[in-house]
This record gives C-alpha cells, sequence and structure tokens, in this order.
C-alpha cells in the first residue's frame, strides 16, 4: 500500500506573512454538505478567544466540482455545511463567546493559611449574579497571563453559557438554526483569562472563556449511528471523582439521538508523563486536541497532542496513541505514536484503509490498513525543514513560525474510496508576481 499525492491548489491568498499575525488565513476545515458539495472555512482573524467565534472571523467558500475549484458561500452554503447524521439533518459544533467580567465581584482570595477545615473545599453558587465564586487556583503562564480557574458550577448562570451550542439543518429544512443542550458532564470547569488583540480596543481586562465546545472539535459517526465527541478543556478534573487535575484531559462525549443530548462517557487524563519519549514530558499541559475514528475492527482509535508553550515548552512534542475496545467506555494507556502532532487528523476510508495526518513541523500523512496497529511510510506533504528561505525577505534567524512556514493545521474529507482531500494554510504562497502571501491550499491524497 502506497499513498501519493496530486493536484495540489491555491484556494485562497491572503495578507503577507511578515503583515499578519498568528491566526489570520489558518486553522481551515473542511465540511460535507447535504447537496453534495464541499464546503470550508478558515480563521482569518487574530488567534484568541475573543476572536474565535466561528463565523464573523472567519471566511466560508464552497466547491461545486470536488474541490478543484472554490468561490464564496452564500448563507444558503454555510447552512449546509457540517456533518450529515442518520436521520438526514446537518450539524456542526459552535463555540460560546468569551463574556466579560466587567463590573462582576471577585471573591477574595483564599489560599493558604486563610482557610480553615471548616472551609467548604467547593464553594456554593451565590444568588448574586455579579458575585463570582472563590477560583479552586490562579495560575501565571510564560507570558505572564493570569489565568483563574472556577468550578463552573458555581459560576451564576448569568455570567457564563454553560450548554453546549450546535448549528443544525433539519431533513427536509432549507434554512438553519443555532440549539442548545447541556451535557451530561460533572465537574467541568472555566478558566478567566486577560484576552490582548492588536486591533480591537472593544475588549474588558479579564473575560471568561468560553465553556462549551471549540471549532475543531470532528463530530463523528458510530457504526451504530450514534455519535462521538472527542473534546478537551484546560485546567481539567476527573469527571467522574471531582478530583482536579490542572491539566488538558481528553474527554469522549456519545448522543444517540443525533446530537439533542450528550452523555460524557469517558476521559483520557495526561498522567505519568513520558520522560522516555519526551525530555520537555513535564512541561506539557496535557492531551488537548484529540481525534477519534471508529476501525474494521470495531474498536475506536483516538490520537492526541501533547505539544505545548504554556509552560515554556518548545512548539512541537509527541503525539499519542490509545484504542478503545468497548465504545470509548475506557482506553488503553496511551502510547507514544510520533514525535510531533498539532491538531492531529484520522479519518477512516471505505475501502477499509485508515489516514493519520500529523503535523507541525511539516505535514505527514500515514496509512493503515490493520486497524491501526501499523502504519505505511510517510507522505509528505510538507517538509519539515527550515522554509523560512522562502520568505519575502527571510529573517536572519527565524522563529519557529517562520521556521515551519505553516500553522500546519489540516482538515481532511474523503472525495472516493481512495482519494481524499487534504486542506492546510502555506505562508509562503506566491501570487502571479512572485510576491509570497499566506494561503490556503488543497491537495488530493490517492491511496494505491
Amino acid at each position: 500500500m502506497k499513498l501519493r499525492k496530486q493536484n495540489e491548489r491555491i484556494v485562497f491568498l491572503g495578507g503577507k506573512n511578515e503583515d499578519l499575525d498568528w491566526g489570520w488565513v489558518q486553522f481551515p476545515n473542511l465540511y460535507a454538505m447535504r447537496n453534495g458539495n464541499i464546503g470550508m472555512c478558515f480563521h482569518d482573524d487574530y488567534d484568541n478567544w475573543v476572536s474565535l467565534d466561528g463565523d464573523s472571523t472567519e471566511k466560508w467558500l464552497v466547491s461545486e466540482d470536488g474541490g478543484v475549484s472554490w468561490k464564496n458561500a452564500t448563507e444558503e452554503d454555510k447552512d449546509m455545511m457540517g456533518v450529515i447524521l442518520p436521520n438526514g439533518d446537518v450539524i456542526r459544533s459552535l463555540p460560546n463567546s468569551p463574556t466579560s467580567l466587567k463590573g462582576v465581584k471577585e471573591a477574595p482570595f483564599v489560599f493558604g493559611n486563610a482557610r480553615t477545615p471548616n472551609d467548604p473545599l467547593v464553594p456554593e453558587k451565590s444568588n448574586d449574579p455579579k458575585q463570582m465564586p472563590h477560583p479552586i487556583t490562579v495560575r501565571c503562564d510564560v507570558w505572564q497571563l493570569i489565568y483563574k480557574v472556577y468550578w463552573l458550577d458555581t459560576v451564576p448562570d448569568e455570567l457564563v453559557e454553560k450548554r453546549f451550542c450546535f448549528h443544525r439543518l433539519k431533513n427536509g429544512e432549507t434554512k438553519a438554526e443555532k440549539y442548545y443542550t447541556m451535557p451530561d458532564w460533572k465537574y467541568r470547569t472555566v478558566q478567566s483569562f486577560e484576552p490582548r488583540h492588536p486591533t480591537r480596543t472593544d475588549l474588558e481586562d479579564v473575560m471568561l472563556n468560553n465553556a462549551g465546545l471549540y471549532t475543531c472539535r470532528d463530530i463523528k459517526v458510530a457504526p451504530d449511528g450514534s455519535l462521538y465527541l472527542a473534546h478537551y478543556r484546560p485546567d481539567g478534573a476527573n469527571p467522574f471523582t471531582g478530583v482536579y487535575e490542572g491539566t488538558y484531559n481528553t474527554y469522549i462525549l456519545r448522543s444517540v439521538d443525533n446530537g439533542d443530548t450528550w452523555k460524557l462517557i469517558s476521559y483520557i487524563p495526561y498522567k505519568n508523563p513520558d520522560e522516555e519519549n519526551d525530555p520537555f514530558a513535564n512541561l506539557k499541559s496535557g492531551f488537548p486536541e484529540p481525534t477519534l475514528e471508529f476501525m474494521p475492527d470495531g474498536s475506536i482509535l483516538c490520537i492526541l497532542r501533547t505539544c505545548d508553550v504554556f509552560k515554556g515548552d518548545v512548539e512541537w512534542g509527541p503525539t499519542y496513541i490509545t484504542r478503545s475496545t468497548d465504545g470509548g467506555v475506557t482506553w488503553e494507556q496511551p502510547k507514544y505514536f510520533k514525535d510531533r502532532g498539532a491538531l492531529p487528523k484520522l479519518l477512516q476510508m471505505k475501502n477499509g484503509v485508515t489516514l493519520a495526518v500529523i503535523t507541525r513541523p511539516g505535514i505527514y500523512v500515514y496509512a493503515s490498513d490493520d486497524s491501526g496497529r501499523t502504519w505505511s511510510e510517510p507522505l509528505e506533504i510538507m517538509t519539515d525543514s527550515d522554509r523560512s528561505h522562502l520568505a519575502n525577505v527571510p529573517p536572519e534567524k527565524p522563529n519557529f513560525h517562520q521556521w515551519a512556514g505553516s500553522c500546519c493545521n489540516c482538515s481532511i474529507y474523503p472525495l472516493s474510496d481512495n482519494k481524499a482531500l487534504l486542506a492546510f494554510s502555506d505562508f509562503y504562497t506566491p501570487d502571479e508576481n512572485g510576491v509570497k502571501h499566506k494561503g490556503i491550499k488543497t491537495v488530493e491524497i490517492v491511496i494505491e
């Protein structure tokens, strides 16, 4: 079994890399559409919680010819983009906007000897909608930004949207609607954060972040028709015992009613950091950005990112792989998979082959024909060597993003039984005059 690439195409050209911050013309997502077309959105704003709203900061495109050409999507096109469910509905996840804490009263710090054994470990929710509870903890990242971590249930309902938000186009209808549902999930956490944005002046000093879903979360349809979400949260807790762990954990949710309700069925904690394969394992924040897929042998495979910078780690780090043989209720101890991986992707093809996309630095695609137990040699889509010489003005000493020349966050979509479409960013995409721009590209992956 071999992989080959063909028909690399430029989908969109934005501004020059040296003129744009991280976030613009990045993070593409490919979507199915009910009419058989292919949808795409990508982020076109600063990478910050306040600008990850899933709509106005995204550019939306549609292809009517299998990914050969693209045009701006209409509202009707956007309504059709998502995951097609067994009942014919189309849904996609939406984030909840961060909320301002302006005018909200903070609880005094109660750490250390300010507490006595008579004080409750978990504070009660105030009846005052403008009163925050005591935080679980307060921490600082390497940029000296402060985060306060709260139990979500103790935050007044008026201050944060606690439900999951989805976009649904019902079968037989032409206009999609937002809908909200409260997941069956105990011991959720939420952070306050200090937003920074290079152009917006309307931001408050402190905001509560999105307590719901992220747009990069793929909804997967299981062979039995149920829906699965592999989600992740920072500063997480054990959802079954309430033990606060403070790490990015992966949380597996399932819906048996086409996404009307969701129940947390398991979680994958970041425990016993793998110092043998990763000398910076203790600087990792955990297992963010999981991707799962259903294998031909009936198991579920999940790949987990670890690369992280918030504790001072480097911008690359191993991916880990784990398997469930009981429908996602329990998982094997995650094992080292590859030496890198930002937003890894899994795709099960109709010919029985599983594709895995592993990136940053570089973009590589692997294939397995035995339910993910062994993998092919990688197909290189973008090199992991220094690409900064491709810039309009090559830097004397590149930083990591200049070196990689891409966010390397990809999306993959099946075109046929043996062919898939991969979307990715390239910060050094030339126009007709040879000037390099941030661009979105696609390439076809063929299984032979």
